[in-house]
C-alpha cells in the first residue's frame, strides 16, 4: 500500500517569504509526494510592480512543484490581525484541510509577517494541523527554534526558486551568501551541511 499524500499549506505575507523561510523543507514535501498549497497574503507592491511580483511568485511556485497558489491581495505593509484577515485565512484552511501549516513567527519584526502569523493561529485554532513557524531575515532575535529540517538534498533547488524573484535581487537579504550562511548555521545544530529551523506552535505529526 502506497504512502498517503498529505496536504501541506505554506503561508507568506509577501512573494519570496515562503521560499526564504522554508523552501528546502517544502521541496522535501514535494519529493515525498505531498500536495503543496501556497497562500500569499500581499503582492508586496511597495517593493515593486505587483503584476511582476505575482508572476515571479508563480514562477517560483511552479518550479517548486506547488499544486495551487492563492493570493489574498491584502495591502502591503498594512496587513492587520483582524476579522478580515482571519476570515480569509479561515476559508483557505477549511478548504485545503492541511496536515501541516508553515507560516512566519508571530514575533517577527515585520508587522505584516507578525500579523499574518497571528491570524493563521487564530484561523487554525479548531484544526488538527501542526503549525511550524519559519524564520525570515526580519525575524526577531527572540526566535527560538526547536525543530530542524535537513535540507542538504533540496538546498540548491531552494536557491533556484529564490532566483525567480529577479525584481528583489537588489535587497541585502536576497544575497546568496546570507542565505547560505543561515542554512549552514542551522545545519551545524543538527550535524548536517544545510538546514532550516522552526519554532513550533502546535504539533500533531510532522
Amino acid at each position: 500500500m502506497g504512502k498517503k499524500s498529505r496536504n501541506i499549506l505554506a503561508i507568506g505575507a509577501h512573494p519570496d517569504d515562503i521560499e526564504l523561510g522554508c523552501g528546502g523543507t517544502i521541496r522535501k514535501h514535494v519529493l515525498n509526494g505531498d500536495k503543496i498549497y501556497y497562500v500569499i497574503a500581499s503582492l508586496g507592491e511597495k517593493s515593486g510592480d505587483k503584476n511582476r511580483r505575482r508572476t515571479e511568485a508563480m514562477d517560483a511556485a511552479n518550479l517548486m512543484g506547488v499544486s495551487s497558489v492563492l493570493f489574498l491581495d491584502l495591502p502591503d505593509t498594512m496587513i492587520m490581525h483582524n476579522g478580515v484577515t482571519v476570515s480569509l485565512l479561515d476559508e483557505c484552511i477549511e478548504k485545503i484541510e492541511p496536515e501541516i501549516i508553515y507560516v512566519h513567527s508571530p514575533r517577527d519584526y515585520h508587522q505584516d509577517h507578525a500579523n499574518v502569523a497571528r491570524s493563521v493561529l487564530s484561523a487554525s485554532r479548531n484544526m488538527k494541523s501542526s503549525v511550524f513557524l519559519y524564520e525570515t531575515p526580519s525575524t526577531t532575535i527572540e526566535f527560538r527554534p526547536v525543530a530542524y529540517s535537513d535540507i542538504n538534498d533540496t538546498f540548491e533547488h531552494k536557491l533556484k526558486c529564490i532566483d525567480q524573484f529577479v525584481s528583489q535581487n537588489y535587497k541585502e537579504y536576497m544575497e546568496k551568501e546570507a542565505i547560505v550562511g543561515l542554512a549552514k548555521v542551522r545545519g551545524r545544530t543538527m550535524g548536517v551541511k544545510f538546514a532550516e529551523a522552526f519554532e513550533v506552535a502546535r504539533l500533531f505529526r510532522w
